[in-house]
């Protein structure tokens, strides 16, 4: 995926939020509670940004919890949604012990969102950026966001709009005039067992 040039880490930063990570995942595992940690040294963590932080284990899928409105510094947000992810996303049971060893993770920093005018489903699929641009679709009773990784199982835009819609709880075939869309990149790090920094 490419690397979006709105946000640039330094490697020390990066090193810090995976540590971030690890520490509030052992604490989850041990006792069910967010880790209370100190602020990090690197004053690009400081700055408010939306994150998601995905949880996988073998590969698989197995916790992704985020927000995609920047009120909390990166750092705080990082922390919070470990936690979130790996004990409140209510498709899975909370991350156990045993399970630690097999995990990776990703923490996707987003860039501010991007309205699109709402031209159509057409035009749309036709506007977007695969293997890109994340999606946020919403109205007045529905919402839902696919980050960019999910091009990594969805390679067309038309496949990428549809699955986003029956995420949302909308029809395959519903579209309307009052649905808001929203585009956004992701700069993505990643983190595994034998890479803790």
């Amino acid at each position: 995926m490419p690397v979006s040039s709105y946000i640039n880490l330094n490697s020390a930063a990066q090193v810090e939020l995976k540590q971030l990570v690890w520490q509030v995942l052992g604490k989850a595992v041990e006792n069910r509670s967010l880790l209370q940690a100190a602020a990090p040294k690197s004053q690009a963590l400081l700055v408010p940004r939306a994150c998601f932080v995905t949880l996988y284990t073998d590969k698989k899928l197995r916790g992704c919890i985020g927000t995609y409105t920047a009120e909390k510094s990166l750092w705080q947000n990082v922390c919070d949604y470990s936690y979130d992810s790996a004990c409140e996303d209510r498709r899975f049971e909370p991350l156990q012990k045993w399970e630690l060893s097999n995990l990776s993770f990703e923490i996707s920093v987003l860039s501010e969102l991007q309205p699109l005018a709402n031209n159509g489903e057409r035009v749309l699929v036709d506007q977007l950026r695969v293997g890109i641009d994340g999606l946020l679709l919403k109205d007045s009773n529905h919402r839902a966001i696919f980050l960019p990784s999910v091009w990594d199982s969805l390679k067309t835009a038309a496949e990428f709009v549809n699955a986003l819609k029956q995420k949302g709880g909308w029809p395959r075939d519903y579209w309307r005039g009052d649905i808001q869309i929203f585009r956004f990149e992701a700069f993505v790090i990643e983190g595994a067992p034998n890479n803790l920094t």
